[in-house]
Protein backbone atom coordinates (compact mmCIF):
# COMPACT_ATOMS: atom_id res chain seq x y z
CA UNK A 1 0.00 0.00 0.00
CA UNK A 2 1.32 3.45 -0.93
CA UNK A 3 2.11 5.82 1.93
CA UNK A 4 -0.41 8.31 0.53
CA UNK A 5 -3.16 5.68 0.90
CA UNK A 6 -2.41 4.89 4.53
CA UNK A 7 -4.32 6.21 7.55
CA UNK A 8 -2.44 9.03 9.28
CA UNK A 9 -2.53 8.60 13.05
CA UNK A 10 -1.48 11.15 15.66
CA UNK A 11 -0.45 10.10 19.15
CA UNK A 12 -1.23 12.22 22.19
CA UNK A 13 1.19 10.85 24.74
CA UNK A 14 4.25 8.94 23.50
CA UNK A 15 5.31 7.05 26.62
CA UNK A 16 5.91 3.39 27.29
CA UNK A 17 2.48 2.11 26.27
CA UNK A 18 2.97 3.68 22.84
CA UNK A 19 6.54 2.47 22.40
CA UNK A 20 5.76 -1.16 23.21
CA UNK A 21 2.04 -1.35 22.35
CA UNK A 22 0.41 1.13 19.99
CA UNK A 23 3.48 2.00 17.93
CA UNK A 24 4.34 -1.61 16.98
CA UNK A 25 0.66 -2.41 16.40
CA UNK A 26 0.18 0.51 13.98
CA UNK A 27 3.34 -0.42 12.09
CA UNK A 28 2.47 -4.12 11.90
CA UNK A 29 -1.02 -3.46 10.54
CA UNK A 30 0.39 -1.96 7.36
CA UNK A 31 -2.59 0.29 6.56
CA UNK A 32 -1.58 3.18 8.81
CA UNK A 33 1.43 5.03 10.15
CA UNK A 34 2.25 7.42 12.97
CA UNK A 35 2.24 10.80 11.25
CA UNK A 36 2.75 12.91 14.37
CA UNK A 37 3.20 12.70 18.13
CA UNK A 38 2.76 15.11 21.01
CA UNK A 39 4.13 14.73 24.53
CA UNK A 40 5.30 17.38 27.04
CA UNK A 41 8.19 15.10 28.03
CA UNK A 42 11.17 15.56 25.65
CA UNK A 43 12.48 12.09 26.54
CA UNK A 44 9.27 10.44 25.32
CA UNK A 45 9.10 12.60 22.20
CA UNK A 46 12.68 12.00 21.13
CA UNK A 47 12.71 8.27 21.88
CA UNK A 48 9.48 7.52 20.04
CA UNK A 49 10.22 9.80 17.08
CA UNK A 50 13.62 8.20 16.60
CA UNK A 51 12.33 4.63 16.87
CA UNK A 52 9.40 5.12 14.49
CA UNK A 53 10.85 7.84 12.24
CA UNK A 54 8.06 10.30 12.99
CA UNK A 55 8.31 13.67 11.27
CA UNK A 56 5.69 15.64 13.18
CA UNK A 57 6.91 16.04 16.77
CA UNK A 58 5.15 18.41 19.18
CA UNK A 59 5.20 19.36 22.82
CA UNK A 60 1.56 20.52 22.81
CA UNK A 61 -1.23 18.34 21.41
CA UNK A 62 -3.19 21.40 20.29
CA UNK A 63 -0.39 22.43 17.97
CA UNK A 64 -0.31 18.92 16.50
CA UNK A 65 -4.07 18.88 15.94
CA UNK A 66 -3.95 22.31 14.33
CA UNK A 67 -1.00 21.76 11.99
CA UNK A 68 -1.21 18.09 11.01
CA UNK A 69 -3.63 16.55 8.52
CA UNK A 70 -4.63 13.52 10.60
CA UNK A 71 -7.20 10.78 10.07
CA UNK A 72 -7.35 9.51 13.66
CA UNK A 73 -5.86 9.97 17.13
CA UNK A 74 -4.62 7.57 19.81
CA UNK A 75 -4.68 9.08 23.30
CA UNK A 76 -2.33 7.45 25.79
CA UNK A 77 -1.64 10.39 28.05
CA UNK A 78 -2.20 10.13 31.84
CA UNK A 79 -5.88 9.63 32.74
CA UNK A 80 -6.28 12.99 34.49
CA UNK A 81 -5.89 14.77 31.11
CA UNK A 82 -7.85 12.34 28.92
CA UNK A 83 -11.01 14.47 28.90
CA UNK A 84 -9.21 17.56 27.62
CA UNK A 85 -7.42 15.55 24.93
CA UNK A 86 -10.60 13.78 23.83
CA UNK A 87 -12.54 17.06 23.65
CA UNK A 88 -9.85 18.76 21.55
CA UNK A 89 -9.51 15.78 19.20
CA UNK A 90 -13.27 15.33 18.86
CA UNK A 91 -13.64 19.00 17.96
CA UNK A 92 -11.43 18.25 14.94
CA UNK A 93 -13.76 15.44 13.91
CA UNK A 94 -11.15 12.71 14.48
CA UNK A 95 -11.93 9.11 15.47
CA UNK A 96 -10.27 8.31 18.80
CA UNK A 97 -8.72 5.36 20.57
CA UNK A 98 -8.40 6.45 24.21
CA UNK A 99 -6.51 4.48 26.83
CA UNK A 100 -8.00 3.37 30.11
CA UNK A 101 -8.51 4.32 32.90
CA UNK A 102 -11.00 6.65 31.24
CA UNK A 103 -10.48 9.46 33.74
CA UNK A 104 -10.01 10.05 37.46
CA UNK A 105 -13.41 11.66 38.10
CA UNK A 106 -16.96 10.98 36.99
CA UNK A 107 -17.20 14.55 35.72
CA UNK A 108 -14.32 14.02 33.29
CA UNK A 109 -15.75 10.67 32.28
CA UNK A 110 -19.04 12.31 31.35
CA UNK A 111 -17.12 14.97 29.41
CA UNK A 112 -15.61 12.24 27.23
CA UNK A 113 -19.02 10.70 26.55
CA UNK A 114 -20.50 14.10 25.68
CA UNK A 115 -17.60 15.02 23.39
CA UNK A 116 -18.24 11.92 21.29
CA UNK A 117 -21.94 12.68 21.05
CA UNK A 118 -21.54 16.40 20.39
CA UNK A 119 -19.15 15.92 17.48
CA UNK A 120 -20.58 12.59 16.30
CA UNK A 121 -17.21 10.85 16.25
CA UNK A 122 -16.20 7.28 17.02
CA UNK A 123 -14.42 6.65 20.34
CA UNK A 124 -12.93 3.27 21.16
CA UNK A 125 -11.86 2.96 24.79
CA UNK A 126 -8.64 1.02 25.33
CA UNK A 127 -9.96 -2.00 27.20
CA UNK A 128 -7.65 -4.13 25.11
CA UNK A 129 -8.32 -7.42 26.89
CA UNK A 130 -11.57 -7.66 24.93
CA UNK A 131 -9.34 -8.34 21.92
CA UNK A 132 -7.27 -11.04 23.60
CA UNK A 133 -8.18 -14.34 21.84
CA UNK A 134 -8.10 -16.10 25.21
CA UNK A 135 -10.85 -13.94 26.68
CA UNK A 136 -12.78 -14.24 23.45
CA UNK A 137 -12.56 -18.04 23.73
CA UNK A 138 -13.69 -17.95 27.38
CA UNK A 139 -16.64 -15.78 26.38
CA UNK A 140 -17.61 -18.32 23.71
CA UNK A 141 -17.40 -21.22 26.17
CA UNK A 142 -19.52 -19.37 28.72
CA UNK A 143 -22.09 -18.47 26.07
CA UNK A 144 -22.20 -22.18 25.13
CA UNK A 145 -22.89 -22.95 28.81
CA UNK A 146 -20.11 -25.56 28.97
CA UNK A 147 -19.68 -24.99 32.73
CA UNK A 148 -23.36 -24.78 33.58
CA UNK A 149 -24.11 -22.40 36.44
CA UNK A 150 -21.14 -20.21 37.31
CA UNK A 151 -20.27 -20.09 41.00
CA UNK A 152 -17.05 -18.07 41.19
CA UNK A 153 -14.52 -16.13 39.13
CA UNK A 154 -11.12 -15.44 40.67
CA UNK A 155 -8.41 -13.21 39.19
CA UNK A 156 -4.92 -12.95 40.69
CA UNK A 157 -2.75 -10.26 39.10
CA UNK A 158 0.55 -9.43 40.78
CA UNK A 159 3.54 -7.25 39.95
CA UNK A 160 6.72 -6.61 41.92
CA UNK A 161 7.36 -2.92 42.46
CA UNK A 162 9.96 -2.77 45.24
CA UNK A 163 11.09 0.20 47.29
CA UNK A 164 13.74 1.76 45.05
CA UNK A 165 14.44 4.70 47.37
CA UNK A 166 16.82 2.84 49.68
CA UNK A 167 18.87 -0.31 50.22
CA UNK A 168 20.84 -2.19 47.61
CA UNK A 169 17.97 -2.06 45.10
CA UNK A 170 17.89 1.71 45.49
CA UNK A 171 21.63 1.90 44.87
CA UNK A 172 21.32 -0.24 41.75
CA UNK A 173 18.45 1.94 40.46
CA UNK A 174 20.51 5.11 41.01
CA UNK A 175 23.51 3.67 39.17
CA UNK A 176 21.34 2.55 36.26
CA UNK A 177 19.80 6.00 36.06
CA UNK A 178 23.26 7.58 35.83
CA UNK A 179 23.90 5.36 32.80
CA UNK A 180 20.64 6.36 31.11
CA UNK A 181 18.27 3.62 32.29
CA UNK A 182 15.51 5.03 34.49
CA UNK A 183 13.76 2.05 36.12
CA UNK A 184 10.72 4.11 37.16
CA UNK A 185 10.29 5.43 33.64
CA UNK A 186 10.99 2.18 31.80
CA UNK A 187 8.58 0.09 33.86
CA UNK A 188 5.97 2.82 34.37
CA UNK A 189 6.47 2.91 38.15
CA UNK A 190 6.20 6.72 38.17
CA UNK A 191 2.40 6.56 38.09
CA UNK A 192 2.27 4.92 41.51
CA UNK A 193 3.79 7.98 43.15
CA UNK A 194 1.82 10.70 41.33
CA UNK A 195 -1.26 11.75 43.32
CA UNK A 196 -3.00 12.89 40.13
CA UNK A 197 -3.29 9.23 39.04
CA UNK A 198 -6.32 8.70 41.30
CA UNK A 199 -5.06 5.51 42.90
CA UNK A 200 -2.48 2.77 42.80
CA UNK A 201 -2.26 -0.29 40.59
CA UNK A 202 -5.86 -1.21 41.38
CA UNK A 203 -7.06 2.06 39.83
CA UNK A 204 -4.89 1.44 36.78
CA UNK A 205 -5.69 -2.23 36.14
CA UNK A 206 -8.98 -3.15 37.83
CA UNK A 207 -10.91 -1.54 34.91
CA UNK A 208 -9.53 -4.31 32.66
CA UNK A 209 -11.23 -7.11 34.53
CA UNK A 210 -14.32 -5.19 35.58
CA UNK A 211 -14.82 -4.69 31.85
CA UNK A 212 -14.01 -8.32 31.02
CA UNK A 213 -16.69 -9.54 33.43
CA UNK A 214 -19.20 -7.50 31.43
CA UNK A 215 -17.66 -8.80 28.18
CA UNK A 216 -18.36 -12.31 29.48
CA UNK A 217 -22.03 -11.32 29.75
CA UNK A 218 -22.39 -10.55 33.46
CA UNK A 219 -23.07 -7.34 35.38
CA UNK A 220 -21.79 -6.30 38.79
CA UNK A 221 -24.41 -5.96 41.50
CA UNK A 222 -22.30 -5.22 44.60
CA UNK A 223 -18.72 -4.56 45.70
CA UNK A 224 -16.79 -4.87 48.94
CA UNK A 225 -13.09 -4.04 49.05
CA UNK A 226 -10.05 -3.94 51.33
CA UNK A 227 -6.76 -2.17 50.57
CA UNK A 228 -3.34 -1.96 52.20
CA UNK A 229 -0.60 0.64 51.79
CA UNK A 230 2.77 -1.04 52.38
CA UNK A 231 5.10 1.90 51.65
CA UNK A 232 3.34 5.03 52.96
CA UNK A 233 6.57 7.05 52.97
CA UNK A 234 7.12 6.73 49.21
CA UNK A 235 3.72 5.89 47.68
CA UNK A 236 0.48 7.81 48.15
CA UNK A 237 -1.78 4.87 47.31
CA UNK A 238 -2.43 1.21 48.02
CA UNK A 239 -0.01 -1.60 47.21
CA UNK A 240 -2.58 -4.34 47.79
CA UNK A 241 -6.29 -4.37 46.97
CA UNK A 242 -8.72 -7.27 47.22
CA UNK A 243 -12.24 -6.64 45.91
CA UNK A 244 -15.18 -9.02 46.04
CA UNK A 245 -18.05 -8.46 43.61
CA UNK A 246 -21.48 -10.07 43.46
CA UNK A 247 -22.56 -10.67 39.88
CA UNK A 248 -25.92 -10.66 38.14
CA UNK A 249 -25.84 -14.44 37.61
CA UNK A 250 -25.34 -15.04 41.34
CA UNK A 251 -21.61 -15.74 41.07
CA UNK A 252 -18.86 -14.19 43.20
CA UNK A 253 -15.98 -12.39 41.46
CA UNK A 254 -12.75 -12.07 43.44
CA UNK A 255 -10.14 -9.63 42.14
CA UNK A 256 -6.76 -9.68 43.92
CA UNK A 257 -4.26 -6.98 42.85
CA UNK A 258 -0.85 -6.81 44.46
CA UNK A 259 2.42 -5.01 43.59
CA UNK A 260 4.57 -6.35 46.44
CA UNK A 261 4.85 -10.00 45.39
CA UNK A 262 8.60 -10.63 45.20
CA UNK A 263 9.60 -11.78 41.76
CA UNK A 264 10.09 -10.70 38.15
CA UNK A 265 8.63 -7.17 37.65
CA UNK A 266 6.37 -8.37 34.81
CA UNK A 267 4.52 -10.37 37.42
CA UNK A 268 1.86 -13.02 37.48
CA UNK A 269 -1.64 -13.02 35.97
CA UNK A 270 -3.95 -16.00 36.46
CA UNK A 271 -7.69 -16.53 36.37
CA UNK A 272 -10.14 -19.30 37.29
CA UNK A 273 -13.83 -19.73 36.57
CA UNK A 274 -15.69 -22.37 38.57
CA UNK A 275 -19.04 -23.83 37.53
CA UNK A 276 -21.23 -26.81 38.28
CA UNK A 277 -19.87 -28.80 35.31
CA UNK A 278 -16.19 -27.93 35.61
CA UNK A 279 -13.74 -25.06 35.58
CA UNK A 280 -11.73 -22.87 33.24
CA UNK A 281 -8.24 -21.56 33.93
CA UNK A 282 -6.10 -19.06 32.08
CA UNK A 283 -2.53 -17.85 32.23
CA UNK A 284 -1.73 -14.47 30.71
CA UNK A 285 1.71 -13.15 29.81
CA UNK A 286 2.55 -9.52 30.44
CA UNK A 287 1.13 -7.30 27.70
CA UNK A 288 4.52 -5.74 26.98
CA UNK A 289 5.96 -9.20 26.31
CA UNK A 290 3.32 -9.69 23.58
CA UNK A 291 2.44 -13.22 24.55
CA UNK A 292 -1.07 -14.57 24.23
CA UNK A 293 -3.16 -16.27 26.91
CA UNK A 294 -3.30 -19.99 27.51
CA UNK A 295 -6.77 -21.31 28.35
CA UNK A 296 -7.59 -24.72 29.78
CA UNK A 297 -10.82 -26.50 30.66
CA UNK A 298 -11.25 -29.13 33.37
CA UNK A 299 -14.41 -31.24 33.64
CA UNK A 300 -15.38 -34.54 35.24
CA UNK A 301 -13.51 -36.71 32.65
CA UNK A 302 -10.31 -34.80 33.51
CA UNK A 303 -10.32 -35.97 37.12
CA UNK A 304 -8.48 -39.34 36.69
CA UNK A 305 -5.39 -37.74 35.13
CA UNK A 306 -5.93 -34.43 36.95
CA UNK A 307 -4.94 -32.45 33.85
CA UNK A 308 -6.58 -29.57 32.01
CA UNK A 309 -7.59 -29.92 28.36
CA UNK A 310 -6.29 -27.06 26.25
CA UNK A 311 -9.05 -24.73 25.05
CA UNK A 312 -6.68 -22.25 23.39
CA UNK A 313 -2.93 -21.93 22.94
CA UNK A 314 -1.33 -18.61 21.96
CA UNK A 315 0.11 -18.15 18.51
CA UNK A 316 1.75 -15.15 16.83
CA UNK A 317 2.53 -11.65 18.06
CA UNK A 318 0.00 -10.14 15.68
CA UNK A 319 -2.72 -12.21 17.32
CA UNK A 320 -2.20 -10.57 20.73
CA UNK A 321 -4.49 -7.93 22.16
CA UNK A 322 -2.69 -4.68 21.27
CA UNK A 323 -2.38 -5.71 17.64
CA UNK A 324 -5.97 -6.92 17.35
CA UNK A 325 -7.31 -3.82 19.09
CA UNK A 326 -5.42 -1.57 16.68
CA UNK A 327 -6.59 -3.57 13.67
CA UNK A 328 -10.17 -3.18 14.93
CA UNK A 329 -9.69 0.58 15.35
CA UNK A 330 -8.12 1.03 11.91
CA UNK A 331 -10.98 -1.02 10.44
CA UNK A 332 -13.42 1.44 12.02
CA UNK A 333 -11.52 4.46 10.72
CA UNK A 334 -11.26 3.05 7.19
CA UNK A 335 -14.70 1.36 7.20
CA UNK A 336 -13.10 -2.01 6.49
CA UNK A 337 -13.52 -5.49 7.99
CA UNK A 338 -10.15 -7.23 8.06
CA UNK A 339 -10.06 -8.60 11.61
CA UNK A 340 -10.52 -12.36 11.59
CA UNK A 341 -12.28 -14.34 14.32
CA UNK A 342 -14.33 -11.32 15.32
CA UNK A 343 -16.99 -11.22 18.01
CA UNK A 344 -20.58 -11.04 16.81
CA UNK A 345 -22.34 -7.80 17.73
CA UNK A 346 -20.84 -5.05 19.89
CA UNK A 347 -17.19 -5.71 20.65
CA UNK A 348 -15.01 -2.68 21.33
CA UNK A 349 -15.57 -0.87 24.62
CA UNK A 350 -17.58 2.34 24.33
CA UNK A 351 -17.15 5.43 26.53
CA UNK A 352 -20.29 4.31 28.37
CA UNK A 353 -18.69 0.92 29.05
CA UNK A 354 -15.55 2.59 30.34
CA UNK A 355 -17.53 5.01 32.49
CA UNK A 356 -19.16 2.08 34.28
CA UNK A 357 -15.80 0.38 34.92
CA UNK A 358 -14.49 3.62 36.40
CA UNK A 359 -17.59 3.90 38.59
CA UNK A 360 -17.07 0.42 40.05
CA UNK A 361 -13.37 1.15 40.57
CA UNK A 362 -14.23 4.29 42.54
CA UNK A 363 -16.89 2.34 44.44
CA UNK A 364 -14.26 -0.21 45.45
CA UNK A 365 -12.14 2.54 47.00
CA UNK A 366 -15.19 4.03 48.72
CA UNK A 367 -16.02 0.60 50.11
CA UNK A 368 -12.48 0.23 51.46
CA UNK A 369 -12.52 3.69 53.02
CA UNK A 370 -15.92 3.50 54.67
CA UNK A 371 -16.11 -0.23 55.36
CA UNK A 372 -19.37 -0.61 53.45
CA UNK A 373 -20.82 -2.64 50.61
CA UNK A 374 -21.97 -0.65 47.59
CA UNK A 375 -24.72 -1.98 45.36
CA UNK A 376 -25.72 -1.15 41.81
CA UNK A 377 -28.87 0.58 43.10
CA UNK A 378 -26.89 3.17 45.06
CA UNK A 379 -23.66 3.14 43.01
CA UNK A 380 -23.67 6.68 41.64
CA UNK A 381 -25.25 8.15 44.76
CA UNK A 382 -22.32 6.83 46.80
CA UNK A 383 -19.51 7.97 44.49
CA UNK A 384 -20.77 11.14 42.76
CA UNK A 385 -18.59 13.47 44.83
CA UNK A 386 -16.00 10.89 45.88
CA UNK A 387 -12.41 11.96 45.17
CA UNK A 388 -9.34 9.70 45.15
CA UNK A 389 -6.68 12.08 43.81
CA UNK A 390 -5.02 12.57 47.17
CA UNK A 391 -2.92 10.25 49.32
CA UNK A 392 -5.06 7.63 50.99
CA UNK A 393 -4.50 4.76 53.37
CA UNK A 394 -7.80 2.89 53.46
Amino acid sequence: MKQSEKTKIGLIGAGNICRVGHGPAITADGRAYVAAISDPDPYNRELFAKKYKVKGVYEDHRAMLEREDLDAVVISSPPWVHARHVEDSAAKGLPILCEKPMATTLENGRAIIEAGKKHNIYILMGHCKRFEPGHQRIRELLMENVLGRIFQISIFWYFFIPNLSEGWLGNVAKKLKKHGFDVDRQFGFWRYSDVRAGGGDFFDHAPHYIDIIRFYGMEIEQVSCETKRCYPDIRPFEDIAVATFKLSNGAIFLYDKNVVRTGWPYGFERGYIYGEKGKLAFKAGHAYQKRGMKVGIYRLPNIPLNLYTSALSPYGTKNTMFYRQMKFFIDKVRDEHTLKNAVDGAWGATPEDSYLTMAWTLASYKSARDGIKITRDNLFKEIEDFQTCQPHDW
